[in-house]
């Protein structure tokens, strides 16, 4: 487990920023207080671990309803998707690179939430 890295902590709150009411609070507090794993070489699928939350065994898990998209080093398109578990807790981050190859570098002033 690693803290967040400041670029994916700016990106969480950009998502946090297009939500209303209790749903973005709740995403603040947690990634205020998240940890993360990676699951993949690439950084394609991150999971957290919200620091003082008992995640229940899993039940489910389904989208933040916003889609991101950047473009990686070499132009190459990628959704990102923020999951939450069944209670709306913070539980995974994705990335879908629309070609061959593993992610390079997201190029972040490229990015748009949707």
């Amino acid at each position: 487990m690693r803290y967040l890295r400041e670029e994916e902590r700016q990106l969480l709150l950009a998502f946090a920023g297009k939500l209303i009411n209790q749903d973005k609070a709740q995403l603040i507090e947690d990634i205020n207080n998240a940890s993360v794993k990676s699951v993949a070489d690439d950084g394609a699928r991150i999971l957290f671990d919200v620091n003082g939350y008992d995640r229940p065994t899993y039940g489910g898990q389904h989208s933040i309803p916003l889609e991101g998209r950047v473009l990686d080093a070499d132009g190459t398109e990628m959704s990102v998707c923020v999951y939450a578990d069944e209670n709306d807790r913070l539980l995974e981050l994705e990335f879908v690179r629309w070609g061959d190859g593993p992610i390079l570098s997201p190029q972040w002033p490229t990015l748009k939430i949707y």
